[in-house]
C-alpha cells in the first residue's frame, strides 16, 4: 500500500471513529438529560408531602446528592468514552507510520568483517 493510499485510509478511519465518538457522546447526553428530569419529577412529586422544614431540607440533600451522582457518572462515561477513543486514534496513526522494520545485515556482510580483522591480526 503506498503511502497516499495509507494516508487516505487514515482519514477515512479517523472520520469514522470521530463520528461514532461523537455518536456515543451524544446519546450519554441525551441519557444525562432524561436523567436529570425524571431526577426533578421524582422529586417534585415529594414536595407535596412535606410539612416542616427539616423534612424539606432532607429532602433538598437527598435530592443534591442524586444530582451529583448523575453529574459525576455522567463525566465518567464521557471521560472512559475519550479516552477510548484516543488510544483507538493512537493505534491508528501507530499502524499508519510505523516505519519499515530495518533490514538486518546480509550473512555475507557479518561473515566478511571478522575475517578481515583476524587476517589483519
Amino acid at each position: 500500500m503506498t503511502t497516499l493510499e495509507k494516508q487516505a485510509a487514515l482519514g477515512r478511519e479517523l472520520f469514522d471513529l470521530n463520528t461514532g465518538t461523537l455518536r456515543r457522546l451524544a446519546e450519554l447526553q441525551t441519557n444525562g438529560v432524561r436523567q436529570y428530569f425524571e431526577t426533578n419529577q421524582a422529586f417534585a412529586e415529594k414536595l407535596p408531602g412535606i410539612k416542616d422544614v427539616s423534612t424539606f431540607m432532607e429532602l433538598q440533600r437527598e435530592y443534591g446528592e442524586a444530582v451529583w451522582k448523575g453529574f459525576t457518572e455522567g463525566l465518567k462515561a464521557n471521560g472512559e468514552v475519550l479516552q477510548e477513543a484516543a488510544e483507538s486514534a493512537g493505534e491508528l496513526l501507530r499502524s499508519t507510520f510505523v516505519a519499515d522494520e530495518p533490514k538486518a545485515p546480509k550473512a555475507a556482510e557479518k561473515t566478511s568483517k571478522p575475517a578481515a580483522a583476524s587476517a589483519a591480526a
